[in-house]
């Protein structure tokens, strides 16, 4: 029979196990799809801008 302390690293390995598997495979995909990632990020710099700027407009329309 297991003590609850054995029982306890145990359950931390496996969590930390698959950390690291979750890690690699995030960066694994990241490599394998670079082109497509700095594409998403162009893409969100150039809402990002859009937004800023439609606030920037709206804030100067309204000022008094």
């Amino acid at each position: 029979m297991t003590t609850k302390k054995e029982s306890s690293s145990y359950k931390k390995f496996l969590m930390y196990l698959s950390a690291v598997f979750v890690l690699l495979l995030g960066i694994t995909l990241i490599l394998a799809w670079w082109p497509d990632v700095v594409g998403f990020f162009r893409g969100f710099l150039g809402l990002a801008f859009a937004l800023a700027g439609m606030v920037m407009l709206y804030i100067l329309n309204n000022r008094k």
